[in-house]
């Protein structure tokens, strides 16, 4: 009886090829290498004589929005992404820029609600940019298991009509990726799954994730290596005197410093910046 060869990629390994690793991973100090082009920034910052876009999010890093509950964390999403795509966006937000070129794809996953009020999140989209955007997919994975999830994402990206050309990726939330916010084995896969999807399809993976109750802290294990992986994180936080605003910070940027806004639901129901907000 023949035995059935078994594939490393059938469990879940690649198999160790230590030329090609060598290859693709070695660093020539003497080549000069782009820095990654942005994605999204947000303000700006002079230096001397220049003027410098500060990046949120740049092709081939991930990023991390983070609040306590009801800190509308959606809302800010919704805004991101809507002003990567383009359209009318700049009415709500001016001081968020995209940098994209071409069309590109943008991947959006809910991965909490039902498919009736992730809808609504995922309109609230195009209502900010006014037109159809056929590029942007949006998906709601609610009914499935946090390891069929993050399957499924990584199956999606590497869709031939998707691989390379993909701009960015939105993952609301990363703690429905992972067994438990707090389990070692399951965040530490997720966020190296993260750097890896990043970096191989050159694009920027953003998403959101809880604040530790009566902390400034993303929660669990999981928050604490993203604040050590991600390129940006901010803090989203209820103003304490008006409760319909809501501030944004930037406790961690690998890049230029982004000045903290602000933002309210406006009357039509979407997110807008207040301009020259003091908090």
């Amino acid at each position: 009886m023949e035995i059935e060869k078994i594939k490393f990629e059938d469990i879940g390994l690649i198999e160790f090829n230590g030329e090609k690793i060598e290859s693709d991973s070695f660093v020539d100090v003497n080549e000069k290498i782009e820095k990654p082009p942005i994605a999204i920034s947000i303000g700006q910052t002079t230096q001397g004589q220049s003027i410098y876009d500060c990046e949120f999010g740049t092709y081939g890093n991930i990023s991390c929005v983070h609040g306590a509950s009801k800190s509308k964390k959606t809302f800010l999403k919704s805004l991101l992404i809507a002003t990567y795509i383009g359209g009318e966006t700049s009415n709500y937000a001016s001081i968020i820029k995209s940098h994209r070129t071409t069309d590109k794809y943008i991947l959006d996953f809910d991965t909490e609600q039902s498919k009736w009020h992730s809808q609504r999140v995922f309109k609230r989209v195009i209502r900010l940019v006014g037109a159809d955007y056929s590029y942007y997919r949006p998906y709601y994975l609610r009914r499935y298991d946090w390891n069929i999830r993050l399957q499924f994402i990584e199956w999606v990206m590497n869709k031939p009509q998707y691989k390379g050309k993909i701009g960015i990726v939105n993952i609301d939330g990363y703690a429905d990726l992972v067994k438990d916010v707090n389990d070692l084995e399951s965040s530490n896969k997720l966020v190296q799954k993260l750097m890896k999807l990043s970096d191989v399809h050159n694009c920027h993976i953003t998403g959101i994730l809880h604040s530790n109750y009566g902390t400034e802290k993303p929660t669990g294990h999981l928050g604490s290596t993203l604040l050590k992986k991600c390129e940006t994180v901010c803090r989203l936080e209820v103003d304490k005197i008006n409760e319909n605003i809501t501030n944004v910070t930037f406790d961690y940027t690998r890049g230029f410093k982004i000045e903290p806004f602000s933002f309210q639901i406006n009357n039509n129901g979407l997110p807008e910046i207040i301009d020259n907000s003091i908090f």
